[in-house]
């Protein structure tokens, strides 16, 4: 089986439309997003409050987490390599800057920082090479008191993933399902000298082919995010990191 990189499989004509539509009718996404956009406007008010922030969303593809914040920041950045997501982001975004390139390949912002980075749905799916390379990109461009937000769509914590991910193994192991620990993240950012200093979970409840309605989704979510022993199970973990403190930063944070 050839293998077609994570980055190549978004650049053909129709990946753009097909991805927006497809956020927008599934309903497990929709909630992830409603989930996503609480959090993400959380974290602004808790760690950017008073401050002006420079965004960038690394692979933004259609713009969904631009298009939430451009008018809730003083500069917006949009970065991808999917010329078809682009131009669907263009039609949602006012004032966001939008750059088609690959920063793993082509340092396009060279000499600029920014104190919010954000990257959603990119590193699971990433192929570890890719990872490595964006992540020490991503750095590079992160200013010293800045914020790299991230998350993890497959988290192995996931009951309903981790049996999702057996019956991938047995049933066809030479196919991509991809998958991603806690830990796996804490030791991406801490190869570029960052922690996380607090993750969000999001979504909990999600068996394989079971319809669940949107209010009760909700509702598991709003109890099982109050007890800390359960936030481990959620599906889509999502992590505040920041450069790593010669004292040794927030520990406890960095152990939720």
């Amino acid at each position: 089986m050839v293998k077609i990189s994570y980055t190549e499989s978004h650049k053909y004509a129709a990946k753009g439309a097909e991805y927006e539509a497809h956020y927008q009718t599934e309903a497990w996404e929709r909630f992830l997003w409603s989930r996503e956009q609480e959090i993400i406007l959380r974290i602004l008010d808790k760690y950017f409050a008073g401050r002006d922030v420079d965004l960038l969303d690394f692979a933004c593809g259609t713009g969904r987490i631009t298009s939430l914040l451009e008018n809730r920041v003083k500069t917006s950045t949009g970065v991808d390599v999917s010329g078809s997501m682009l131009a669907v982001a263009g039609k949602k975004l006012e004032r966001t800057e939008i750059i088609e390139a690959d920063i793993t390949q082509d340092n396009v912002l060279k000499g600029r920082k920014f104190n919010l980075i954000t990257a959603f749905r990119f590193f699971l799916n990433a192929e570890p090479e890719l990872r490595s390379a964006a992540i020490k990109a991503l750095v590079e461009l992160l200013a010293e008191d800045g914020y790299f937000v991230f998350n993890n769509h497959h988290s192995l914590g996931s009951p309903w993933i981790r049996l999702l991910y057996a019956r991938h193994l047995r049933k066809n192991p030479e196919g991509i399902f991809n998958v991603m620990s806690v830990g796996e993240m804490k030791k991406l950012v801490e190869s570029v000298g960052l922690e996380i200093v607090e993750i969000y979970p999001v979504g909990f409840f999600h068996p394989p082919k079971v319809p669940v309605p949107f209010r009760l989704n909700r509702a598991i979510d709003s109890i099982a995010c109050r007890f800390d022993f359960l936030k481990r199970f959620s599906e889509s973990p999502i992590a505040v990191c920041r450069r790593r403190k010669n004292h040794g930063g927030d520990a406890s944070a960095s152990r939720k």
